[in-house]
């Protein structure tokens, strides 16, 4: 059976169980006031982990003191202006006549408090913003000073997990309870696995909403999005499966978007010592085995962009000149070679062993076991065996952190904030949290932790050519896909627009005719 087609009806009954739940009464998706929008994750808004801190951000419950635009430039927030008074410390000024959705004012007073939380919260925040100390001189200037010169700061504080909270979002404890913010949505209500409510707030700084409400429902299956969109139980789905977005073009009263968008799919490599891809030759033989231009038709229908790089070229603060790999099959056949491999009845042998990767992924994701499937068939086409196995993302973290894997097929939002600091430091600096792939390398951490001082110029383009000169060389990862976001709506929703974060829906200037 066409796998398209088993997939869709195995998900009509799962479809028929979902929409049996009994929506909230402002969760009607016919309501010309109300947005119901299908999503892939759920919302979670009782917490401020940072995939929960994404929601609080894209849907615009609560507000960062600077934003990116849709060309992913700074523009204000809740700060109007920012610069630096010392190589380490930076001078913020607040927006006037802000309010809360408690009703209480925005001051620097309470800004500084909601980052202390924050840093306080959540154990990565500290790195992402370098903070030594927090101070509030006037009621709207806010100081912070940072433990080095740190000129990516303004960016990294248009990250998820630096939106601002209302003390009241925390207890007398300091343990946070609920999102309360100054955007343009306030929260309402919450419904496990079922869905979260926000409602216009009114008194909201900037322009209001036209719409009264949106409503978040969970519909973690990825078909059975589509088909609630189609059955008009929703107004909009959101990360729907590549396969649909050519289908769902071509039904009436549908509008389908699809727009490059932060984000990569990428293998990255254990180098442990006694793992396959310790030899440098070997990880640079996997690069060039692989046609990312195939794999992008094959996995994903043309949904996506082939990436010969961490990070896409498309955005202009990426350094020019950069090396990236291409398809070379003869090139790789000559690596292994030179890394003491033999090709014996079509497969790569080493004293007698055939060369061998194991590829975990997980299922979370839309594209993520298509994209694992055909790297490993391609591989395998190139005389290198695989063993594939798709867990749940905490299942496949596990095995990782034990070492017990070779690549490890993951997803990152690499160009979020508009600077190279957040990605390269927190992924592939030696003393790096995440960096679970036991690589190292001195002059990548020199480069990257000089990047994060320099202000934009040619000195801060150089550093960081170096750097990802280095990922490139080196190659600790195999980057496969630069995202293409894919969503579809009634052609009753008008206004939206794919924001190249990935992480941002703008659904304050959206509207919905009757």
């Amino acid at each position: 059976m066409n796998r398209g087609k088993a997939a869709g009806l195995l998900a009509v009954p799962l479809l028929a169980a979902l929409l049996a739940v009994a929506p909230a009464p402002s969760a009607r998706a016919n309501d010309a006031g109300t947005l119901v929008v299908a999503t892939m994750w759920e919302s979670l808004p009782h917490s401020m982990e940072a995939r929960r801190s994404r929601f609080f951000n894209e849907s615009e419950i609560l507000d960062t003191l600077i934003k990116l635009d849709h060309s992913m430039a700074l523009q204000p927030g809740l700060a109007t202006a920012w610069e630096p008074v010392s190589p380490t410390e930076w001078r913020f000024t607040l927006r006037e006549g802000v309010v809360f959705h408690d009703g209480t004012p925005l001051t620097a007073a309470v800004v500084k408090h909601s980052l202390e939380r924050v840093l306080a919260l959540l154990s990565f925040a500290g790195d992402l913003l370098n903070v030594a100390a927090i101070e509030a001189p006037a009621p709207l200037e806010l100081r912070i000073r940072t433990t080095e010169p740190f000129a990516a700061l303004p960016n990294q504080l248009t990250d998820a997990i630096a939106v601002v909270y209302a003390p009241s979002s925390f207890d007398a404890e300091g343990k946070f309870v609920k999102p309360v913010g100054t955007g343009p949505w306030r929260f309402v209500e919450y419904v496990k696995q079922s869905h979260t409510v926000v409602e216009r707030f009114d008194r909201y700084w900037g322009a209001a909403p036209a719409l009264d409400r949106v409503v978040y429902r969970f519909i973690p299956d990825h078909n059975t999005r589509a088909l609630a969109l189609e059955a008009r139980e929703v107004d909009m789905a959101v990360d729907i499966p590549s396969a649909d977005v050519a289908r769902l073009k071509d039904v009436k009263g549908m509008t389908v978007y699809r727009e490059p968008a932060a984000g990569l799919y990428y293998g990255a490599f254990n180098v442990a010592d006694g793992r396959p891809l310790a030899d440098v030759r070997v990880r640079r033989a996997v690069n060039r085995m692989v046609d990312r231009a195939a794999l992008v038709d094959a996995a994903l229908d043309g949904v996506g962009e082939p990436a010969w790089s961490f990070f896409s070229p498309r955005f202009p603060w990426v350094p020019d000149g950069v090396p990236a790999d291409a398809h070379d099959p003869g090139g790789a056949a000559d690596l292994l070679t030179q890394a003491g491999y033999a090709r014996q009845g079509g497969q790569w042998r080493k004293d007698g062993k055939p060369l061998t990767l194991r590829i975990l992924s997980y299922t979370g994701r839309t594209e993520m076991a298509p994209v694992t499937e055909a790297l490993a068939a391609m591989l395998q086409a190139e005389g290198v065996a695989t063993e594939v196995q798709m867990y749940t993302w905490p299942g496949m973290l596990d095995l990782v952190k034990k070492g017990d894997y070779d690549v490890s097929v993951v997803y990152w939002t690499p160009e979020m904030t508009g600077h190279p600091d957040l990605h390269l430091k927190s992924q592939f600096h030696s003393r790096a949290g995440l960096n679970y792939q036991n690589w190292a390398n001195a002059a990548f951490d020199a480069a990257v932790d000089k990047g994060r001082t320099l202000p934009p110029g040619a000195e801060r383009r150089a550093t960081y050519r170096e750097a990802l000169t280095i990922l490139h060389d080196d190659a600790p990862i195999l980057p496969l896909v630069h995202k293409v976001y894919a969503a579809a709506s009634s052609d009753r929703v008008k206004g939206f627009r794919v924001h190249p974060s990935g992480f941002f829906y703008d659904f304050k200037s959206v509207s919905k005719e009757p």
